[in-house]
């Protein structure tokens, strides 16, 4: 089964794309029986590699699989190459950029390749974990940038640090929603019922599922 084809048949939306899962089973079965993987997007050097350590910091294997044994960042790289429009693949470059120039000036480090999920993790704490008046000057500085190149200003400089803080908050997100629509997830982590039956409103939680979310 053709990877491409299996992604492109989970549609297109106004910034929400619809996951359901007989696409998502399809694209993990179509995926999990690939012995290569080569990345479509995040294709030039290094850039899959650090993307797939900074899942795995996000999402870490624990009694349960991480991003990398689940192969999200082999979904992210393919959903993001049939799924985004060419505007919003390139802010997710420029800020994957941003971060990993950010990471080699921190770290006082030349080459990408040396940098350490210590230094990757210094990055991620940086911005997820900033207060809320250094997220708002960020993203300010982040909109300011984006209205200057729409409006085609020569003098526009690349505020590194904004565009990384919104790569890692993008690339938080994402691997959520991949973690949750990974087939393995969904039927043996999340709660599961293959065929629904009775809907009770109103229910506590912890009654119902154990405190587990459903499964998408």
């Amino acid at each position: 089964m053709d990877r491409r084809k299996a992604l492109k048949t989970i549609g297109y939306g106004s910034g929400a794309i619809t996951l359901t899962p007989a696409v998502i089973g399809l694209f993990h079965s179509c995926q999990n029986n690939s012995s290569n993987f080569f990345p479509e997007y995040f294709n030039k050097k290094n850039q899959f590699s650090i993307v797939s350590q900074l899942m795995e910091l996000i999402i870490p294997e624990t009694e349960i699989p991480g991003a990398i044994n689940l192969k999200l960042p082999e979904f992210l790289d393919g959903y993001i190459s049939t799924v985004f429009s060419d505007k919003r693949k390139i802010k997710i470059s420029k800020g994957l950029e941003s971060f990993i120039e950010v990471s080699l000036f921190d770290s006082e480090k030349t080459d990408a390749n040396k940098l350490t999920n210590q230094d990757l993790d210094f990055q991620l704490a940086k911005y997820l974990k900033a207060d809320f008046k250094k997220k708002n000057s960020w993203k300010k500085e982040d909109s300011d940038y984006q209205k200057a190149l729409k409006n085609k200003s020569k003098a526009t400089k690349i505020p590194k640090e904004a565009l990384a803080y919104g790569f890692a908050n993008q690339l938080r997100a994402l691997s959520i929603t991949a973690f949750r629509t990974n087939e393995y997830i969904g039927e043996n982590v999340l709660a599961y019922v293959p065929i629904p039956g009775e809907q009770r409103g109103c229910v506590d939680l912890m009654e119902t599922t154990g405190g587990k979310i459903w499964s998408l």
